[in-house]
């Protein structure tokens, strides 16, 4: 999909987490876009017990990936771009007893070190991505998403997410999984696929998140005419490795 530019706008980003990236317009650089209220106040995860004879697994930074597709949106959406943005530094663990269904994991990273519409991950996701951005605009986006206004990465410097069920589906297992940004938690149903050895284990799926599920609202400009969809597409392999 070409990108058309307005002499209106001098650059336009997205903005979505794991999670959310900021929309921009060149005649309103300095915009932020805004943030719904926090839903809750600040807690510390709940902690897990480990179920018995439990393999303990942990995670492979360098060869896991975690994308987050963020769409424009409204008529004048096609001055804008859509937007990929990747989870780096990843940590966590995975406790995987005989009984699947007994399975628990807890994962963190750092929101400063998430990656922005990297070249090699735009052309890999299609023509939706096939626009260039330069420089700049990615660098203002960024500035935007870890701003106060929206992820406010100096107070609140990472994003966790922990399982709280496991269950199975006839479409296969489900892991509502607590997402905690800012000081807002959101419960979320994750589809798992799961394959496993005693030295590695591989997880993956795919799913749609919105903002208002994380209690954001997406920035918009003229009545609505151009704004950051509502929808985001998650998807993700995380690669873990066996604790000796």
């Amino acid at each position: 999909m070409r990108v058309v530019r307005s002499a209106t706008f001098r650059r336009l980003g997205l903005c979505a987490l794991f999670v959310v990236l900021q929309l921009s317009l060149n005649a309103c650089r300095t915009q932020s876009a805004h943030i719904a209220p926090p839903a809750a106040a600040s807690r510390s995860p709940a902690q897990t017990s480990t179920p018995p004879a439990a393999t303990h697994y942990t995670i492979d930074a360098q060869r896991s990936q975690v994308l987050v597709l963020v769409y424009r949106d409204g008529p004048m959406g096609h001055l804008g771009h859509n937007h990929v943005i990747a989870v780096r530094e990843l940590s966590g663990t995975v406790v995987m007893p005989q009984d699947p269904m007994q399975s628990a994991f807890q994962f963190d990273f750092p929101v400063e070190s998430m990656g922005i519409d990297e070249p090699q991950l735009r052309a890999q996701e299609g023509a939706d991505f096939e626009s260039t951005l330069d420089e700049a605009a990615i660098a203002g986006t960024r500035d935007h998403m870890l701003g106060a206004a929206l992820l406010n990465s100096k107070q609140y410097p990472r994003i966790h997410l922990q399982s709280e069920q496991i269950r199975s589906t006839a479409d296969g297992l489900i892991a509502r999984t607590r997402i905690v940004v800012r000081d807002t938690t959101a419960l979320v149903e994750v589809p798992v696929a799961m394959q496993h050895t005693d030295d590695q284990m591989t997880v993956s799926g795919e799913f749609d998140l919105t903002h208002a599920q994380l209690g954001l609202t997406p920035y918009s400009v003229a009545l609505g005419a151009l704004r950051v969809a509502e929808r985001m597409h998650v998807r993700y392999r995380l690669i873990a490795t066996r604790d000796h």
